[in-house]
């Protein structure tokens, strides 16, 4: 089956070849701006590849109509979403997110809950940057993904109003308003959003347990079957303003609250099997995971201007407070006559984040070939973690000490950083160093544990760039990059899936250290060709552990001495007619994992590739088409492995309205191939998880300008 997705693929991604720009501009979806007798078309592709980034234009793309940023995220060129909402880019995990230049503070399950809530209506562009340079914040050790958001300048009252309703196995809706008012030196502009996503996914896990002293010995088998319902509400409002106090200074206040409802409810089944497969327990186990979160972020933003060759300084200021609020009932009821008693368990997981960044960047341009960039970053943070569990005793609840934790936790990153720019004929260069200290505290409350740590590293950077005059470029990059663990992963209290099954975060945790470089060629900007290699130590990775006695399996992180991550990339961007175009990434990689866990050595990789054919059409009576194919194949993370898979998505758009107006419709995962299986073996136990995610949805959307 797996010859067919790729012979399907492969048909809507060849041939491979490059054209001039003036080829692609031809053919891409148009703005029109109308100057008295003269039209005006811009033309603006859905995937461009710089040197330093891939830039996805969610705006014109049908296919990210109606969809959240998590799902969107799913098709762009080597990113790729687990059924947890984890990002890695190119095969590669520690990817960092922005939003609007700004670096998120959330852990990975907070961010993911965010992503899910945002509705891509508001998104212009998403950025893969896979090599920052020094002016970035050094986290992210695969790379970072910026998601920049719409803005509007036009002079006057303007702006939009959009609503969708889409159908997987569940209703799914959209809907939201963006207006813009600017006269001369003022702006005021706001946007609210509401997002209601139904959404239903069937988990099959099952698992062979095996004698520690004896290993291929089985001990016991389980199997365990769920299927899920997540309904997500939430409410996303902004509201800013901009004034321009002189020709040269301008002064911003941004309000941005993110407001939502999480529900995660299943019922399933856990069984136990005896070596000889004769079934001695199961448990009927009903889980009602209820989730809410208040996010309010304000921020200031000042630029001023002083001279006319650039010389400029920005100012941020920013402060978030974000309260997440978990709820968990767990009931189990057994389906045959067991002696073992499963009681029932309730948890209240309530945790405020508190955020303060400052934020200082000059430009100073020396001569017009040499630019001077220097910076400085600062960040506060705060989680207060208090979660209680009780278990169900004689018809009570009383509180679980095994697993009640207070857990307190305080960061502080401050960062400086210079940047040197050199622009010739032919030639860029740029050379950057950029220093952070952290200091971080953590308290767990409950056990009077405290755990204190801080360190300082040096991040350098450097990239050249040549250009010759026939439209081919070379260029060359390095990065030492860091990836911290988020609170998160340190914090150990337990979040439990079903008796059988939690997760516990790992106080021990060490960040990870990434040395990445890649060299590439381009040919008209629109072929390029790269090769990358990256050596990350103390490499963070899942990992299972067994406790014999009370036959559950538990999940956590924990740091392998290093990995290694090397491939190469090939993008390009062709037109095969005048009405077809096609954007293509193929990505071939290798992911190696060592070191020694639990006194046994780890040497675990996997060569795999990814596949990536983004295809356009215009077609008559003003209709575009999109098609989207994309197949990874097996690859392995960290002690395991993901099985590959295949996507086809298909969409088409027409305006409306005096093109004021546009309608879209949108159908994801056509062949329902789109499932996540992890496979593998953890020294004395073997596992196999596969969801059956709810990817195949039908979406109909309108979009109107004003």
């Amino acid at each position: 089956m797996n010859r067919i997705y790729i012979l399907l693929l492969s048909c809507c991604s060849l041939p491979l070849a490059a054209q001039t720009e003036a080829q692609l501009d031809s053919i891409y979806q148009a703005m029109s701006t109308d100057l008295g007798e003269v039209v005006i078309r811009v033309n603006r592709p859905v995937f461009q590849q710089k040197a330093d980034k891939m830039v996805f234009s969610v705006e014109n793309s049908t296919l990210s109509e109606g969809s959240t940023v998590l799902e969107v995220l799913s098709r762009a060129p080597g990113v790729v979403v687990s059924q947890e909402g984890e990002l890695s880019l190119r095969g590669k995990k520690g990817v960092s997110v922005m939003i609007n230049g700004k670096l998120s503070s959330l852990s990975s399950k907070e961010l993911a809950n965010l992503l899910r809530s945002t509705n891509s209506a508001v998104v212009k562009n998403i950025e893969i940057i896979a090599n920052p340079s020094a002016k970035y914040d050094a986290a992210g050790n695969a790379g970072i993904i910026n998601i920049v958001l719409k803005t509007n300048i036009l002079e006057g009252l303007n702006g939009s109003v959009y609503a969708s309703g889409g159908r997987g196995r569940k209703n799914r809706m959209n809907t939201g308003f963006t207006i813009n008012y600017a006269h001369q030196a003022w702006r005021v502009f706001g946007d609210y959003s509401h997002t209601f996503r139904g959404e239903e996914e069937r988990k099959t896990f099952d698992q062979d347990f095996f004698d520690p002293i004896r290993p291929t010995t089985l001990l016991r088998h389980s199997h365990q079957h769920y299927k899920t319902s997540e309904p997500l509400t939430s409410n996303n409002f902004k509201f800013g303003t901009d004034y321009q106090l002189s020709s040269n200074t301008s002064i911003g206040f941004l309000l941005d609250a993110k407001l939502g409802r999480y529900e995660n409810n299943s019922a399933g089944i856990s069984q136990l099997y005896t070596p000889d497969a004769s079934l001695y327990s199961s448990i009927g186990t009903d889980n009602y995971n209820l989730e809410h979160w208040y996010d309010y972020t304000y921020s200031v933003h000042g630029t001023h201007k002083f001279s006319e060759q650039g010389t400029l300084l920005d100012l941020d200021l920013e402060y978030e407070r974000s309260k997440f609020n978990s709820s968990q009932t767990q009931l189990q009821h057994p389906l045959i006559d067991i002696t073992e008693v499963y009681a029932d368990r309730k948890g209240k997981i309530p945790s405020t984040l508190r955020v303060f960044n400052g934020k200082l960047d000059f430009t100073l341009p020396l001569t017009e070939q040499h630019t001077l960039e220097i910076g400085w970053k600062s960040t506060v943070k705060s989680n207060d973690n208090p979660s209680v569990y009780e278990l169900e005793e004689g018809g009570q609840w009383v509180i679980d000490p095994e697993t009640t934790n207070h857990y307190s936790y305080k960061e502080q990153i401050h960062a400086a950083y210079l940047n040197y720019k050199l622009a010739l004929d032919h030639w860029q260069i740029q050379v950057g160093l950029r220093n952070e200290y952290t200091d971080r505290n953590i308290h767990q409350k409950t056990t009077a544990e405290k755990h204190q740590t801080d360190y300082n590293k040096l991040f350098p950077s450097a990239s050249i760039k040549y250009e010759t005059d026939q439209a081919h470029s070379y260029y060359a990059s390095y990065s030492k990059r860091i990836n911290r663990p988020s609170h998160f992963d340190l914090n150990p209290f337990r979040f439990y899936n079903d008796p059988f099954n939690y997760w516990q975060g790992n106080v021990q945790l060490k960040p990870e250290i990434t040395h990445a470089t890649e060299i590439g060629y381009l040919w008209s900007k629109y072929l390029i060709a790269t090769i990358y290699f990256s050596q990350t130590q103390d490499v963070m990775t899942q990992v299972y552990s067994y406790e014999q006695e009370q036959t559950i399996l538990v999940k956590t992180l924990e740091n392998l001495s290093k990995s290694y991550h090397y491939g190469t990339t090939l993008t390009a961007t062709v037109t095969p007619t005048d009405f077809w175009t096609m954007s293509t990434m193929f990505n071939l990689f290798n992911n190696q994992y060592k070191g020694e866990y639990q006194d046994t050595t780890i040497d675990s990789k996997q060569v795999a590739f990814t596949l990536n054919a983004q295809n356009s059409f215009s077609l008559p009576k003003g209709i575009k088409a999109e098609v989207n194919a994309q197949y990874f194949s097996k690859s392995n993370i960290g002690l395991y492995k993901r099985e590959g898979y295949f996507d086809l998505s298909i969409g088409a758009s027409k305006t409306i309205l005096r093109e004021k107006g546009s309608l879209k419709l949108a159908l994801t995962d056509v062949l329902k191939t789109n499932h996540f299986t992890l496979v593998g073996t953890n020294l004395d136990s073997k596992i196999r998880q596969k969801y059956d995610l709810d990817s195949r949805i039908v979406t109909l959307s309108f979009h109107y300008k004003f």
